[in-house]
C-alpha cells in the first residue's frame, strides 16, 4: 500500500475493477474509474519514467508510467484525460502532476481511468492488478478520510445489488420518462441503503447513476 499513492485527491471510486454491467453486457473493466469535483490534477502514482503521453483508442488521452518497485517493473495508465503536461522520457516523482482529468476517449462523464500493471501494459491488459489492493481513496466528507478495503469489499456487493435491479427494469422506450424513471431509479437506491445522496462514499452520486441508467436505456431502445 505504502508504494503507490491515489493519483486523484479526495477521490471517489466510480467503478471498481473486475466484471461489471452498465447496460452494454457484461464486460471485463481492468481498472477503476475515479470521479471529483472541479478541474481535477492527475498525480504520479508512483515515481518512474514517463513511458506514453499520447491518445490511445478507447483511452483517448494517456499517460503511462513505469515503475521500479522492490526490484519489480510496474505500469501505471492513467486513461481519459483532458490533457498531460509531461513527455516520453521523463522521470517523475510520486505526486507529481502528470495531466488533468478529462471525458476523452469511450468516457461517459468526466473521471479517471486508473491502472495499474504487475510488469508491462500490453493489449488485453494480461497484467492489469485491482489497483484497490494497493492504494487508498481519500474522501473530504469521510470521517476517517480513508475508504477501507472492508468498505470497498461492501461497496462491491452494494453494486452487484444494482446490476442485478437493472436487469429486471422494462425497456424504457420514450425519451419523456426518463425523469420518472431516473427518479424510481433513485428512491431504489436509498431504499436498498446504497446511498443517501449526501456521501459520496456510500456507493456513487446522482450524476454518476444517471449516466449509468442513461447507458441502460440506449441499451434497451435497441432490443
Amino acid at each position: 500500500m505504502t508504494n503507490f499513492i491515489c493519483p486523484v485527491k479526495n477521490a471517489r471510486l466510480t467503478s471498481p475493477f473486475g466484471w461489471r454491467n452498465l447496460g452494454f453486457g457484461k464486460e471485463w473493466h481492468q481498472g477503476i474509474d475515479l470521479a471529483a469535483t472541479g478541474k481535477v490534477p492527475i498525480y504520479a502514482s508512483a515515481a518512474g519514467v514517463i513511458s506514453r503521453a499520447q491518445a490511445l483508442s478507447s483511452y483517448g488521452n494517456v499517460v503511462m508510467i513505469r515503475h521500479t518497485i522492490n526490484g519489480k517493473t510496474y505500469e501505471t495508465n492513467y486513461a481519459h484525460l483532458d490533457s498531460s503536461c509531461v513527455r516520453v522520457g521523463q522521470r517523475v516523482q510520486q505526486g507529481q502532476q502528470v495531466g488533468v482529468m478529462g471525458n476523452t476517449g469511450r468516457a461517459f462523464g468526466i473521471h479517471l481511468h486508473f491502472e495499474i500493471h504487475q510488469g508491462l501494459w500490453a493489449t488485453g491488459q494480461p497484467n492489469a492488478i485491482d489497483p484497490m489492493n494497493y492504494i487508498s481513496l481519500t474522501n473530504q466528507t469521510a470521517s476517517k478520510g480513508e475508504l477501507t478495503m472492508s468498505q470497498y469489499t461492501e461497496l462491491l456487493n452494494k453494486i452487484k445489488q444494482l446490476e442485478e435491479a437493472l436487469k429486471t427494469k422494462q425497456p424504457i422506450i420514450s425519451s419523456q420518462k426518463a425523469s420518472k424513471t431516473h427518479n424510481a431509479a433513485w428512491e431504489w437506491l436509498k431504499n436498498q441503503g446504497i446511498t443517501d445522496g449526501s456521501n459520496p462514499q456510500n456507493f456513487l452520486t446522482r450524476e454518476q447513476f444517471a449516466t449509468m441508467l442513461k447507458r441502460y436505456q440506449d441499451a434497451s431502445t435497441k432490443k
